[in-house]
């Protein structure tokens, strides 16, 4: 999953350094990217959530103005309005 995270802090190097240590300190982030004005953070929904990830930025002294979350993963797949499985497909 990757959230995008938009915080006052971010444009200030002392802030920025504060939030990426915080971040890095949780159990499930992955990687870390600053960029465009946002915070993008990658991270294991089964280890952390969003949640965590915004409560470790405000905890660094920052705010959350907004944050949305992407799957990396696609969705499932649906066959005339039910989930896809294996043999369905097979069949169908």
């Amino acid at each position: 999953m990757v959230a995008r995270i938009e915080s006052e802090g971010v444009g200030s190097s002392t802030h920025e350094k504060a939030i990426t240590d915080a971040l890095n300190a949780i159990d499930g982030v992955q990687d870390v990217i600053i960029e465009n004005g946002a915070i993008h953070v990658t991270y294991d929904p089964l280890r952390t959530t969003e949640k965590k990830i915004e409560e470790s930025i405000r905890a660094s002294g920052n705010s959350v103005t907004s944050a949305e979350t992407d799957s990396e993963m696609p969705g499932p797949v649906t066959i005339h309005g039910r989930a896809a499985t294996r043999e369905a497909t097979k069949g169908e």
